[in-house]
């Protein structure tokens, strides 16, 4: 582990975690933080190509205007953000540890808020179901896994 003022924190792979659950949860973390990175390209899309997806996902012609493209672009650069939080704390749980279980609450907290959002939005039915559930239950898993593994960083059981 690095020292402090040797640097910047890196991931490193030869910590080594007591417990499967810990290491299901790191593995997790990072994988979802790559995930929510990859939102960065949309930043940059033309909005033609912004309003050619849009209307191949069903959601009818783009409304072309400052704003939808002002939220259409900071959403994916807050989900790209959000992710490389996530990746920074997976590779460094053990000073992060806190950090590990705000992010599950998040999901949680997220996920539902989104549903919600969803169902009074009339957004498709594939997209309710794909968006706000999930992430609930990846911040439900995160907890889970958070507390499980807690005895693998010297932390006290989460009740």
């Amino acid at each position: 582990m690095n020292e402090a003022g040797s640097g910047p924190n890196r991931c490193d792979p030869e910590i080594r975690f007591d417990s499967s659950s810990a290491k299901i949860l790191r593995a997790l973390m990072a994988v979802i933080g790559c995930g929510l990175m990859a939102a960065a390209f949309a930043v940059f899309l033309p909005v033609e190509t912004i309003a050619q997806w849009h209307a191949w996902l069903g959601l009818g012609e783009f409304p072309d205007a400052p704003i939808t493209r002002y939220l259409a672009r900071s959403t994916s650069l807050l989900y790209a953000v959000h992710g490389a939080l996530m990746l920074y704390v997976s590779c460094d749980m053990k000073r992060y540890w806190p950090l590990v279980g705000v992010f599950g609450w998040l999901h949680v907290i997220i996920g539902l808020t989104m549903l919600g959002i969803d169902l009074t939005s009339d957004m498709p039915l594939y997209w309710t179901a794909g968006e706000g559930v999930p992430i609930a239950l990846v911040g439900g898993l995160i907890i889970y896994l958070w507390r499980k593994s807690s005895n693998d960083f010297g932390q006290d059981k989460h009740d």
